[in-house]
């Protein structure tokens, strides 16, 4: 225990005496300034020192986001424009089909904000049109070959998303709605935009197609929709996404920003780029 005790002034035990019961006032105050000025010192150090702690795996995730939504949509490009069997007589798919296309165009006229990819299945069904279509809501009979599992209607099966093309460009993307296996019939889920002649190509595919979705607290996610309208979030707190195409090229551009406020004010927004050689293109 502290205690503060009087000091006898006048001879050698008064001396003694103001040291035995412990600390005058002064000393006190002497020691709490001593300990506030070290924990100032110590405040100064460890507040750079916090923010170096919060700022270095804030860089690392922004870097991470930012290759994410990169090889993403890389993948997704590379894939566009696969050739297949079917399209033989009519063509190679990237030149018969716009396996790649882009819509909203972004203010500044430089580019666009959202991207569409078409990429045939490997290994996935595909087959030739065997009669004209009676109507462009009629079923689709296919022809035996190519066709790689002719018992399954050509590896058709209902909910499979597929593209039909004549090669004179015309194509419609549908979705299996049935199959009739003894006499290889195929039904879409929606009327086409015309009927289709013999000779025609259908081949399943992955349809995606990539832009922003605002979030409710006012951020942006980049986002994959489906054929069938299944969202997918890819990347969270995107601040930029822009598209062009030139010369069987696509331009990519992607921005993205720390995932908090604070953070927000001590990072500055990352933009990460590439360019895409479209597949098969000349």
């Amino acid at each position: 225990m502290i205690r503060l005790r009087a000091s006898r002034y006048g001879g050698q035990d008064g001396g003694q005496d103001r040291h035995a019961g412990g600390f005058t006032v002064i000393e006190l105050l002497v020691s709490l300034a001593i300990i506030m000025l070290i924990g100032g010192a110590l405040t100064n150090v460890v507040a750079p020192a916090r923010a170096a702690f919060d700022r270095v795996p804030a860089e690392q995730d922004l870097q991470q986001r930012g290759r994410t939504a990169i090889d993403v949509l890389a993948q997704a490009l590379r894939s566009a424009g696969r050739n297949v069997a079917a399209t033989a007589a009519l063509g190679a798919f990237s030149e018969i089909v716009p396996a790649v296309s882009v819509a909203d165009p972004e203010a500044s006229g430089n580019g666009f904000t959202t991207l569409t990819v078409l990429a045939p299945i490997v290994d996935g069904a595909q087959a030739v049109v065997a009669a004209d279509q009676a109507g462009a809501a009629a079923p689709l009979t296919l022809a035996t070959a190519p066709c790689p599992n002719v018992k399954d209607v050509c590896g058709f099966k209902a909910g499979a998303t597929a593209v039909i093309t004549d090669g004179a460009g015309h194509h419609d993307v549908f979705v299996v709605a049935s199959t009739v296996p003894a006499s290889r019939v195929l039904t879409a889920d929606r009327s086409f935009s015309q009927p289709y002649p013999i000779g025609s190509a259908v081949i399943e595919i992955d349809q995606h197609t990539f832009s922003l979705a605002g979030q409710a607290d006012g951020s942006f996610t980049l986002v994959r929709e489906t054929a069938a309208g299944a969202i997918q979030p890819v990347v969270d707190f995107v601040t930029a996404l822009s598209f062009s195409i030139s010369n069987h090229q696509v331009d990519v551009t992607v921005g993205v920003q720390a995932a908090t406020e604070p953070l927000r004010r001590v990072l500055a927004e990352r933009v990460f780029r590439t360019s895409i050689r479209l597949r098969n293109s000349s």
